[in-house]
């Protein structure tokens, strides 16, 4: 088994790997309109800023301590507290004591504020002359999914429509810490004495109470992540768990799998322990979606809950509905150990949307489309007077890493979530249709003159046993976002002493 003392985790960003702890998270946007007083700041927000992902795996275990009896020692295999034996052996001696740990004003939740930065083409463009090899990051979001895409530009928020924004500042933790800490760096190092411009600042908040890990159409959010080779080892071993391990270089560049190991496809040893990071602001229509299925279960002999999960292709608890077709089972609400056959659609549609952005078994390359998401729900919660109609804006800021767009997030979007067809060939055990778009994610074809390419269409097993369809107009609605480079703190520290371009 490989160490994780093969990777630098002093020099990743935390929210790669292991992922920031974010019960609230700021976006905050910005300019850079003078580069040369900019790029200094770049080694301080990397020597004294910027969470590693030692830093990430430490404020877990932090919390993880605050959570146990004072006399314990932290267990590999707790709760949510996914550490490799030598990571835990090397900070634990560096905990505080339980005494000594703090909580969140008002909160019985412990006081701790993760950051991480990344830049957009345009903003690498100001601070480096090295030069990007993914085109889908040197075209930018806007060009991708507007100009090439479904998105509509009317639909987008202004400021991601401009080409201003450089740059992403992510700080999370508890609320009014992360609102502090934002301030308090804007101040210091991200103002205008330092050539720096705020652009726009977004908040996402984790659900509270039952709703907790769920996004706002009632799902369990985060369980299909993959696990990374030499990073997640041990989490693999774990009942229930992925046992397909993801190559690192899927999610870190230059590293083993970047690209298939091609290497005139991978980016130079500069872009190494970097990662491309996905924005992208998703507003969901919470009670169209449940009036949606309100309706339409009846028609196909379900309740509405089955419906649900077989749109999703998991219970709102987690468990796949593949495994369980008729009954939730939360005792496999985070189940990842599964897989689907090839040619049957009886208890979880091809088109559901687990099954379109993970097919699973059905792509050869099991690893190659991996993206490491991080996203996390925003807005109030449905009020007594939107039972029919959405009034509020809620929904899902949806964030994700990966080294190819065009392999991740633009592949798993364009190829899997959009079409139709995709899976292909699949008509004979469909009853003749295809399988459908994406029912949580999908998008109507922009400028649609065909009154089939104006709603989506899902092929489905009714609850007689018998082929269905189902059709619906998109459920969520793509306010923009941008493609960002995550550099690794090496790179900070390299671009800072590097001459402005």
């Amino acid at each position: 088994m490989r160490s994780t003392s093969d990777f630098d985790l002093h020099n990743i960003q935390g929210d790669i790997w292991p992922g920031l702890s974010k019960k609230y998270q700021q976006f905050f946007f910005f300019n850079i309109e003078n580069p040369a007083a900019f790029k200094p700041m770049l080694k301080v927000l990397a020597d004294k800023v910027i969470t590693s992902s030692h830093g990430a795996l430490v404020n877990r275990a932090i919390i993880h301590k605050a959570k146990a009896p004072p006399s314990s020692r932290l267990n590999v295999a707790g709760a949510g507290l996914n550490l490799a034996r030598d990571v835990l052996t090397a900070i634990h001696d560096t905990l505080p004591p339980h005494r000594e740990i703090r909580k969140a004003r008002g909160s019985d939740l412990v006081s701790i504020t993760g950051v991480n930065i990344s830049f957009t083409k345009r903003g690498m463009d100001k601070l480096s002359k090295e030069k990007f090899r993914d085109d889908p990051f040197l075209q930018g979001m806007f060009e991708d999914m507007v100009g090439e895409g479904r998105d509509e530009a009317k639909d987008w928020i202004p400021e991601f429509t401009d080409g201003s924004v450089d740059g992403v500042l992510l700080v999370c933790g508890t609320e009014l810490e992360v609102k502090e800490k934002v301030k308090e760096l804007a101040q210091k190092y991200l103002g205008k004495n330092q050539g720096i411009r705020h652009i726009l600042t977004l908040d996402g908040i984790e659900r509270s109470g039952d709703a907790k890990g769920h996004e706002h159409f009632g799902f369990l959010d985060g369980i299909s992540q993959p696990l990374i080779k030499g990073l997640d080892d041990e989490t693999a071993e774990k009942p229930g768990a992925r046992k397909y391990l993801t190559r690192p270089g899927v999610i870190l560049f230059g590293h083993d799998g970047e690209m298939d190991n091609e290497p005139q496809l991978m980016h130079p040893p500069w872009a190494k322990d970097g990662s491309i990071y996905v924005f992208r602001k998703l507003r969901q229509f919470v009670p169209e979606f449940d009036r949606f299925l309100e309706q339409e279960a009846p028609r196909l002999n379900f309740n509405k809950e089955q419906l649900g999960a077989r749109i999703l292709g998991r219970w709102k608890s987690g468990a796949p509905v593949q495994l369980h077709p008729n009954v939730d089972c939360k005792a496999d609400a985070r189940l990842n150990d599964f897989d689907y056959p090839l040619d049957d659609q009886f208890n979880c549609p091809f088109a559901s949307h687990m099954r379109k952005t993970k097919p699973r078994g059905i792509v050869e390359n099991r690893d190659k489309f991996d993206i490491m998401r991080r996203g996390i729900p925003y807005g109030l919660e449905v009020g007594p007077d939107e039972k029919e109609k959405t009034k509020l804006d809620r929904g899902l800021m949806f964030t994700c890493y990966q080294t190819s767009l065009s392999n991740g997030f633009q592949f798993i979007k364009n190829r899997w979530v959009d079409p139709d067809t995709f899976p292909a060939d699949k008509t004979k055990f469909t009853g003749g249709m295809n399988p459908g778009q994406d029912p949580i994610v999908g998008q109507s074809v922009k400028g649609a003159i065909e009154e089939d390419d104006k709603v989506l269409n899902m092929s489905i097993y009714d609850g007689d046993g018998k082929h269905n369809k189902i059709t619906f107009e998109p459920f969520i609605q793509s306010n923009g976002g941008d493609y960002f480079f995550a550099p690794s703190l090496k790179l900070l520290r390299d671009l800072a002493v590097a001459p402005a371009v």
